[in-house]
């Protein structure tokens, strides 16, 4: 009786810390964490999402996945249900996309903010979420668009490439070629040339400074002719008016003479005379600065030498040369 008390005690002591384990997994188990509950909203297909895949927000695990289904008002739309810790900062512009667990080919979903910079304003519980499609989704999508255009792409370069065409590309190098060996042979020419090209240079610069002293010489000389041509018509406009009175004089002079003439008039016949005189010497005084005005200035050039004369022998060399 007593091996029985024993035996059933024993029982009840093992039963009892089983309970008492199983209890304490239990309660470390269970998720006593506050949760928010979102649904993220899928137009496309959610492959590898199974429920407790885990929700990430920006690398960071903070939830997981309740449940999975199709949107009752709209078939097209697929409904995942995700509860996240209540901490984390979820935000009205937060997006939903699908991110692989390693080589697993099990998924997770990963929230983005659209705006980090901007100031944070939480979602409210049981917001919808929009699921964005990822690189490799797009590339999915346009897969066959580029297949396709690749397809037309070597097309056309299978026509470009034609034998034709790759003889004329054999052609046109063939005379780029010729081309580059006449060029190598110009350049071979004209580098005498351009090492010649800054003595060349120089010289000019110096023909070009000359030139300029040349030019200010002319435009000093032009200065000094201009002044000269005033003091000639200035001189001119004098003979022109000793002229005039020469020739009031001698017409006053014959008058007189005219006048004078005469028995009755002895004593003026002198006087007369040397009237005339004068008027002659005054006309051709003026006739001479009339054929050499510039005589006022450099002086009476002298008469030639005549026959017999010195220099007439020189004069007549010159001449025929």
């Amino acid at each position: 009786m007593e091996n029985k008390a024993y035996a059933i005690a024993a029982g009840l002591f093992v039963l009892l810390l089983g309970l008492a384990l199983a209890a304490t997994v239990a309660w470390f188990q269970g998720d006593r964490t506050e949760r928010v509950r979102y649904t993220v909203v899928s137009r496309s297909g959610v492959p590898g999402l199974n429920l407790k895949s885990p929700v990430k927000l920006r690398g960071v695990e903070v939830g997981y996945v309740e449940n999975i289904g199709f949107d009752p008002a709209d078939p097209r739309q697929i409904l995942v249900g995700i509860a996240v810790d209540a901490s984390a900062p979820v935000s009205a512009t937060t997006y939903a996309q699908l991110g692989l667990q390693g080589v697993t080919g099990l998924s997770f979903v990963g929230l983005e903010e659209a705006d980090a910079n901007a100031p944070l304003r939480r979602a409210a519980p049981g917001a919808r979420i929009a699921l964005r499609p990822t690189l490799l989704d797009r590339l999915a999508e346009s897969g066959p668009l580029l297949l396709s255009r690749f397809v037309e792409t070597a097309d056309r370069l299978n026509a470009l490439l034609s034998d034709d065409n790759r003889a004329r590309l054999g052609q046109a190098l063939t005379q780029f070629n010729d081309t580059a060996a006449d060029t190598q042979r110009l350049v071979a020419a004209l580098q005498p040339a351009a090492r010649e090209l800054p003595a060349l240079m120089k010289d000019a610069d110096g023909t070009a400074q000359r030139a300029s002293a040349a030019l200010r010489q002319i435009e000093g000389l032009a200065t000094e002719g201009q002044q000269l041509a005033q003091d000639l018509r200035a001189r001119s406009a004098v003979l022109e008016r000793l002229d005039a009175a020469a020739a009031q004089v001698q017409a006053t002079s014959r008058n007189l003479e005219l006048a004078l003439v005469g028995d009755t008039a002895p004593r003026t016949r002198p006087l007369v005379a040397d009237l005339a005189a004068a008027s002659r010497s005054v006309e051709r005084a003026a006739d001479q600065l009339g054929d050499q005005p510039q005589s006022l200035l450099f002086g009476r050039r002298g008469q030639p030498p005549g026959p017999g004369e010195a220099g007439f022998d020189e004069r007549l060399k010159a001449g025929a040369r």
